[in-house]
């Protein structure tokens, strides 16, 4: 079966009508012509190609997702998506890290999120973003700064959380002077007005993701009434103006199985979204309330429902706790870091601790820092992928880094994650509880001990091969302490 008969076969498996294949066709035609137009591919485009390849046989619904975007999107933002995505993030990765790890002594971060602002237009029900003033902005230079510097580290996707983004003063000015890097918008999507979504899609480069906590009723109920229907209609701008966009929800005990439903993530698919991201309830911040989280046997119904919709949708989801066996386990510090309105470098966005402020060091600095590096020399912090999370499957592993490195809270409430006996206890328990269920599904068919994983962009793997540094690393980590360390350890004053 030749090339273009298994791309037909990937598009007619995620739904593309005839139009939109002959779209798509188009589109990929006009890469082809310009990829053998300038003398043959380069290793990037190579890997890119093999990277096709493999997902056509091992995960055809990855294809059948791009195969969408390059039907249904603009022009800017296919554009952006091939040159910014892609090339730059998907493929020249591998030479990325090999280029950046030399010269600055550890892997670069794929991403980093940033908080331009802590202001919000809306008032949700247990959120206190809205009590902040105009001076919880970065400073323009600030943020520019910022993305330069997370540039010339070899980032090309950068996250935007709040407050609200779409608050911030000049924006879009920013997302055109950096044109080359992805940038993906955490939003209540009430500011996605016409003129804007037509002002964003001229640019192809952002990807508005919008914060639902169920469908209407679930929504309407923390964000206030009326909140969904303009979530509705900021989604119908964006399709008709052919925007790649999605949605972001998370998952509590008491909206788990809702957002698990086949019925939930195919109701904003037919609103044209295309991404998605659960995050879920992690009893963090402010007033933290342990009994919102999903309990352990919700969070593995949440990862079944996602292997099945990668089986079966043409849609791009990712499950920040549940697909640690996708990237290795933990991303906090070498992956990814979080940074504040006001400049403190977090690990994660959810470890809401901090040595380096950015006002004062350098993001090469802030990676290089005992703190990240501390964190890095632990990870992943068990040979069980499904286990990644320093807060919630090992929370004696936040607390040790946290105390080890006199990491100080960045918010009012932070250290309740490691100070409140309640708290401390709850994790505890969940943690062994999640275990047990983790332990079961890792040596099940999905994954079998990470000897068979399915991984977007590329294909079905063993992650012996990909991740073995990292997995002996958490081997050693498991294997009893020499008597003369174990004798040291217990002297420690507990955290």
């Amino acid at each position: 079966m030749d090339w273009l008969e298994r791309l037909s076969r990937a598009g007619q498996a995620a739904g593309l009508s005839d139009t939109e294949w002959a779209s798509a066709l188009a589109r990929l035609s006009q890469i082809a012509a310009r990829f053998s137009g300038s003398g043959g591919s380069d290793a990037n485009t190579e890997r890119l190609r093999r990277g096709i390849e493999r997902n056509l046989q091992d995960n055809p619904m990855l294809v059948g997702w791009a195969l969408l975007v390059a039907a249904r999107a603009a022009e800017p933002v296919w554009q952006r998506f091939v040159e910014n995505f892609l090339l730059r993030l998907v493929a020249a990765r591998k030479s990325v890290v090999l280029g950046q790890r030399q010269r600055l002594g550890f892997p670069p971060p794929v991403t980093i999120v940033m908080n331009p602002t802590m202001r919000c237009n809306l008032r949700c029900r247990g959120c206190y973003a809205w009590n902040f003033s105009s001076r919880a902005d970065m400073e323009p230079a600030f943020f520019t700064r910022l993305l330069s510097e997370a540039r010339d580290m070899g980032v090309a996707f950068i996250t935007l959380t709040g407050g609200e983004p779409f608050l911030y003063p000049g924006i879009e000015e920013i997302f055109e002077r950096f044109s080359d890097l992805t940038f993906m918008v955490y939003t209540n999507g009430q500011l996605l007005s016409e003129e804007r979504v037509q002002r964003l899609a001229r640019l192809g480069n952002v990807w508005p993701t919008i914060s639902v906590e169920g469908r209407e009723a679930e929504t309407d109920d923390r964000r206030g009434r009326g909140v969904f229907a303009g979530i509705a209609a900021a989604m119908e701008r964006m399709r008709r103006a052919g925007m790649l966009f999605g949605i972001s929800a998370m998952p509590t005990r008491h909206n788990a199985d809702l957002i698990g439903s086949d019925a939930f993530l195919d109701s904003f698919r037919e609103r044209g979204a295309l991404i998605g991201w659960l995050f879920t309830y992690l009893p963090v911040g402010r007033s933290p309330q342990p009994e919102l989280m999903a309990t352990p046997e919700q969070r593995d119904m949440l990862r079944r429902a996602n292997l099945r919709w990668r089986r079966t949708r043409p849609f791009f989801m990712v499950d920040f706790w549940n697909d640690g066996p996708l990237c290795g386990g933990c991303m906090s510090a070498s992956r990814f870091a979080f940074i504040t309105s006001d400049g403190w470098a977090q690990p994660c966005t959810f470890v809401q601790f901090a040595t380096h402020n950015l006002r004062e060091h350098s993001l090469q600095e802030v990676f290089a820092s005992p703190f990240f590096a501390g964190i890095r020399a632990r990870q992943p912090y068990h040979p069980n992928l499904l286990r990644p999370c320093k807060i919630i499957d090992h929370p004696e592993v936040l607390r040790e880094l946290v105390k080890a490195h006199g990491a100080r809270p960045t918010c009012p409430g932070a250290e309740s994650v490691i100070a409140d006996p309640a708290i401390r206890d709850f994790l505890d328990c969940y943690s062994r509880s999640y275990a047990e269920i983790a332990e079961r599904a890792w040596q099940g068919e999905d994954y079998r001990a990470g000897r068979c994983v399915e991984v977007p962009f590329f294909g079905r793997v063993d992650l012996e091969d990909i991740y073995r540094e990292r997995l002996d690393n958490a081997r050693r980590q498991l294997m009893p302490c020499p008597p003369e360390q174990e004798k040291k350890s217990s002297t420690r004053p507990a955290p």
